[in-house]
């Protein structure tokens, strides 16, 4: 059960990062990008193509200089391109019709992944080799550690992003009320761009990261990327604490259900009910926001 736990955080980690990436989309422009996940895809599999390339360098092999820049440079852009070509010009209509469209964009990423590299699992491999620690009794492998210490890096810097620098106080301005926020010569357009193509390589990251624990085919952050959904409606679609912690939890919830029910599906149908039952009981999510 200890190891079940112990993976079921590590999992946790990466459910946390797809949800606060959603949060951050929320906040600005008030729509969910259901094409999150499929953004992530596409980008680990640009990643692991440059870095099993038989022709690879060493420092392209190991993600370096080539293969991790290009990826998160491509989920920042589609990230952009998806708010200057879906959400902003949707911002004064319906935040349903702005949703669709995200929808709408993860078909035809899922269809160009399935041209490009078939509906097939696609082998990778660790980004770190080693042999891992052993904590209290349980093994830790290089690549759980590695995520663990890109989540921190990540979150620290989002953190300090939000708090300390114009960036970061611009996000919170356009997320409380835009309109008084252009009224204050904010270039919330700029923002809200900006916001989208942060978040895009967020996904990128957390693609990468999960996709050698997990067999990887194009729609293997589909589902990862419905399970954050759900940690992001427990914090309301605007607390990132809230959503990263839900996202935590609802991995180590996984781990222990899969672990424990002879049910083949079992996780899955929790979680659909508990999305149901707090749309229901509580739409506004179980965590305040914290601008």
């Amino acid at each position: 059960m200890g190891a079940v736990v112990v993976n079921g955080v590590f999992v946790g980690l990466i459910y946390g990062l797809l949800a606060v990436g959603l949060v951050v989309v929320y906040r600005v422009s008030r729509i969910v990008n259901f094409a999150y996940g499929e953004t992530g895809m596409l980008c680990a599999f640009v990643f692991f193509g440059i870095r099993l390339h038989p022709t690879a360098t060493r420092l392209v092999d190991h993600g370096i200089l080539v293969a991790l820049p290009a990826a998160m440079l491509l989920g920042a852009g589609i990230g952009a391109a998806m708010e200057r070509i879906i959400a902003r010009p949707l911002r004064t209509n319906p935040v349903l019709n702005g949703m669709v469209g995200t929808i709408a964009t993860s078909l035809l990423f899922i269809t160009l992944g399935i041209d490009l590299w078939g509906p097939d699992v696609h082998v990778t491999k660790p980004l770190v080799q080693g042999e891992g620690i052993t904590l209290l009794g349980l093994v830790v492998s290089p690549q759980q550690l590695l995520i663990g210490a890109c989540t921190v890096a990540i979150l620290v810097a989002l953190g300090t992003t939000y708090r300390f620098t114009s960036f970061g106080l611009r996000l919170r301005a356009t997320a409380i009320d835009p309109y008084a926020a252009s009224l204050s010569g904010i270039n919330t357009d700029a923002t809200a761009m900006g916001t989208w193509a942060l978040a895009g390589a967020l996904s990128a990251v957390s693609a990468i990261l999960i996709a050698p624990l997990v067999a990887m085919n194009v729609v293997f952050m589909t589902f990862l990327a419905l399970r954050s959904f759900a940690a992001a409606l427990l914090g309301g679609l605007t607390s990132l604490v809230g959503a990263f912690c839900a996202g935590l939890l609802l991995g180590v919830a996984e781990g222990v259900i899969t672990f424990k029910s002879p049910v083949a599906g079992m996780t899955d149908a929790v979680v659909a009910v508990g999305i149901l039952v707090l749309l229901v009981v509580r739409p506004g999510g179980l965590v305040r926001a914290s601008y």
